[in-house]
C-alpha cells in the first residue's frame, strides 16, 4: 500500500492536471466555431478532468469505500463500485 505522504503527492499532481485540463477547455471554449466543431471532444476534456480530480480526492480519502460511494462523477462511480471485491 501507498504510503500516505507519496498517495497525497499523487492525488495533488492529478488535480493540478485536472485543473489544467480544464483551463485548456476553458480557453478552447473560447472559439465559439473551435467549440461548436468540437463539442463531443470538448465535453470529453471535461470529463477526463472532473475524473481526475475524483481520483485525486479517493487518494486522499481515510475510508475508500465511503469516498467512492460519494463520488461526483457518476461514470467512475459505477465502475469503481463494479469492481469491488
Amino acid at each position: 500500500m501507498l504510503e500516505m505522504h507519496w498517495r497525497e503527492r499523487i492525488a495533488d499532481q492529478l488535480a493540478r492536471l485536472g485543473s489544467e485540463i480544464e483551463r485548456l477547455g476553458a480557453l478552447l471554449c473560447e472559439d465559439e466555431e473551435l467549440m461548436t466543431r468540437n463539442l463531443t471532444a470538448l465535453q470529453a476534456v471535461d470529463a477526463i478532468a472532473q475524473q481526475q480530480h475524483c481520483l485525486a480526492t479517493l487518494l486522499r480519502a481515510d475510508d475508500l469505500d465511503a469516498a467512492i460511494d460519494t463520488l461526483s462523477f457518476a461514470a467512475l462511480k459505477e465502475r469503481l463500485i463494479a469492481a469491488r471485491p
